[in-house]
């Protein structure tokens, strides 16, 4: 997948990889897309060590000067959680992103459309049924083996 998203975006120019490094090592990394006027953040992806020194906020200020220097009018940080209160654990994620100065926008949402209902149920019931039960019985061995 990442193989021919860099064959169709960066070798074309679309998009365009970003890394911070801190003390000569790479400690965060994004993929930015470009189509038109607009700029997506794709991807990113940063390391718990030297969290302090706050790479996101470096790449993220870098993906919009090359979206700027590129003529997009648009850049968008992507998804949040549709609320917005402070005690959402995700909240820290939507102050991050408001901080750049941006503003909220809401579309219409996610909605599935299963086309095999047994394929759906098996994600949607008998996967995490499977996976909670794997770790019970993993549990149980360890209780058992000699």
């Amino acid at each position: 997948y990442f193989a021919s998203l860099w064959d169709e975006l960066v070798e074309h120019d679309l998009g365009k990889v970003f890394l911070a490094e801190y003390e000569g090592k790479a400690i965060a990394g994004t993929l930015a897309l470009i189509l038109g006027d607009k700029a997506w953040y794709l991807y990113g992806a940063s390391a718990n060590e030297h969290r302090n020194v706050m790479p996101n906020y470096l790449l993220q200020w870098e993906m919009i000067r090359w979206a700027k220097a590129r003529g997009c009018t648009l850049y968008d940080f992507r998804g949040v959680s549709g609320d917005l209160s402070e005690d959402n654990p995700l909240y820290g994620l939507y102050r991050f992103k408001k901080g750049f100065g941006g503003t909220f926008t809401e579309f219409v949402g996610e909605y599935d459309l299963p086309l095999s209902p047994l394929y759906y149920w098996l994600w949607n019931i008998a996967v995490p049924l499977y996976y909670k039960n794997l770790h019970t019985v993993a549990k149980l061995r360890r209780k058992v083996k000699p």
